[in-house]
């Protein structure tokens, strides 16, 4: 999603004629190009993956720990209620 807004805002933000821009430390391009013909050619792509493998890495190791700690508060709420039922 990220990588879709980026995109979308590079290619709604670009001047008039030949623009070429990159974004997220380089990983995305987009490139306009005018035409002799008056017609303008885009280019949009992946210029580096590494900064999109790191996202994607971070983003599973938060949201493994978010789970885990989840489960574990879930445990432990469990075993209070138990404690609690049982005194």
């Amino acid at each position: 999603m990220f990588a879709t807004l980026t995109l979308l805002y590079l290619m709604f933000s670009s001047d008039d004629g030949d623009v070429r821009r990159e974004t997220f430390f380089g990983a995305l391009m987009f490139e306009s190009r005018d035409a002799a013909d008056g017609s303008t050619s885009v280019t949009v792509g992946v210029e580096n993956p590494l900064p999109l493998v790191v996202l994607f890495v971070v983003l599973a190791i938060m949201l493994t720990v978010i789970q885990i700690t989840y489960r574990a508060l879930k445990q432990y709420r469990q075993q209070l209620l138990e404690q609690q039922g049982g005194a």
